[in-house]
């Protein structure tokens, strides 16, 4: 008997919760990135397991030199980059000036992040009319996002 590769064992008929995050959202790359991103945190592997699970970004590598670990949706598309730090010093942060991430649907990024427990921001619009709205990621680091 060959196997067949391309269908699924069977399951319990209950879709998983990344099948129900994606029906109820439409699409799985929520956000981009025009730049890197470069974020400090305390603990890259926690970080890392944060940023999957919050943003659902499923790619991640250690094979980089500018930073502990790069994540995104593939390879093609990693941009934010994990940067160890240690005590208060935090050499990628600049008060007041977030690193910015995009969405081409600001409402539905906004949703998708408070659905996954994380506190966001209102979504507001700056001088130039700009959407855009921030959130705090678990190492306190202040990040926006801002309409695509």
């Amino acid at each position: 008997m060959q196997a067949d590769w391309g269908r699924m064992p069977p399951s319990s008929g209950q879709p998983c919760k990344a099948e129900r995050v994606s029906e109820m959202f439409g699409t799985k790359k929520i956000f981009s990135f025009q730049d890197y991103v470069a974020v400090d945190v305390r603990d890259v592997a926690t970080a890392h397991r944060w940023y999957k699970e919050k943003m659902g970004l499923p790619y991640f590598s250690t094979d980089v030199e500018e930073a502990d670990m790069v994540l995104g949706y593939s390879a093609e598309d990693a941009n934010l980059y994990l940067v160890k730090c240690t005590g208060s010093n935090r050499p990628d942060s600049v008060p007041g000036h977030p690193p910015i991430i995009f969405a081409k649907k600001l409402a539905t990024a906004h949703e998708y992040l408070s659905a996954r427990g994380v506190n966001v921001g209102p979504i507001q619009q700056d001088s130039g009319g700009n959407h855009f709205f921030r959130f705090r990621d678990l190492d306190g680091n202040e990040l926006e996002v801002c309409q695509e």
